[in-house]
């Protein structure tokens, strides 16, 4: 008997030591939408589980908010367009940037059903011109949707103050803000490409995904949305953020292969739901335009280009290195 107690007690020890058999919970900032689609695909197929991690995604609609709970600790990674992490950066955050969330530009311009716009034929940057005067919705006040929105009205000879810009958050309240016409304007993510094209309630006049706007916002690609981290955390948990970088590698690789595409939309639809007529569609054409830019690696001279383009417009006042936020791997 006292030998089965011995054999019991080591065993509980072990059990209670063994690092195999624990797992690291790292919480991760998530959007509406397809949101952060490399973790959801890690999630879906065991990654996370098998290098030991739990990945527990929270919903947080807008990047600056990201940021802010995740510098306050309630969060490992946010996930930030590079517009946001530099203007921390730039007050004296100390970051990291563990890698991509999507490489491709995020945000795009559409125009509502019920505006005008003789100059679309003329592409970009005479658009912009059928917006002054015009409401413009963004994610927040001070997102990297606001970011780029000024961006493009300056390069169009225009001024931030010819329109009035106004914080409609993610697109669960964006697309009926401009559906019923209480802005004539949005720049936002996607799925609200898909809410777009399938109501009929907007349309896409500039998208940088394909080469449209201006070239400081083109350029992005390659570090369009950026998965970012405390350095104290990063200092503390190296093991967890190899890990981390690893499913989602293999999270990348399964959603690049085209043969996975079935797979990759019943993700999407098991973990964005749409009460609306033609949701599935909505959701099909969201996937398809994005899908491409779903990649970790992060292009170092595209986030070197970003904190040029932001100190050149004044937007952060001094010159980021941004090779000294990218983690060595």
């Amino acid at each position: 008997m006292r030998k089965l107690f011995h054999l019991a007690g080591c065993w509980l020890a072990l059990s209670m030591t063994a690092p195999a058999w624990a797992q690291d919970t790292v919480r991760i900032q998530d959007y509406p939408g397809l949101g952060n689609f490399l973790v959801r695909v890690a999630n879906a197929n065991g990654l996370c589980e098998k290098h030991g991690l739990k990945c527990e995604l929270r919903v947080i609609p807008q990047a600056p908010l990201g940021m802010q709970t995740m510098l306050s600790g309630e969060l490992d990674v946010a996930v930030p367009p590079p517009e946001v992490l530099l203007q921390a950066v730039n007050k004296g955050a100390d970051l990291k940037v563990l890698g991509s969330g999507a490489r491709d530009p995020v945000f795009f311009l559409m125009a509502g059903a019920g505006l005008d716009t003789p100059n679309a034929a003329k592409g970009y940057p005479a658009v912009m011109q059928d917006f002054k005067g015009r409401k413009i919705g963004v994610t927040a006040r001070g997102s990297g949707a606001e970011f780029q929105l000024v961006n493009m009205l300056k390069e169009a000879g225009m001024k931030p103050e010819d329109v009035t810009i106004v914080a409609v958050g993610a697109p669960n309240t964006a697309f009926p803000a401009i559906a019923n016409k209480q802005i004539d304007g949005l720049v936002l993510f996607t799925p609200m490409d898909g809410f777009c094209e399938v109501s009929k309630a907007c349309r896409v006049v500039v998208d940088p995904r394909k080469g449209q706007g201006p070239a400081d916002i083109v350029k992005t690609s390659g570090a369009a949305a950026l998965q970012v981290v405390r350095s104290d955390w990063a200092a503390k948990n190296p093991k967890v953020a190899d890990a981390y970088g690893r499913a989602m590698r293999e999270a990348e690789a399964l959603a690049q292969n085209p043969a996975n595409f079935p797979a990759m939309l019943k993700i999407a639809q098991d973990t964005f739901k749409i009460e609306a007529q033609g949701a599935d569609k909505v959701i099909e054409i969201a996937l398809r335009n994005s899908l491409p830019g779903y990649r970790y690696s992060v292009e170092p001279k595209a986030l070197q280009h970003v904190a040029e383009y932001m100190q050149r417009s004044g937007q952060i006042d001094k010159l980021v290195d941004t090779s000294k936020l990218l983690l060595a791997r």
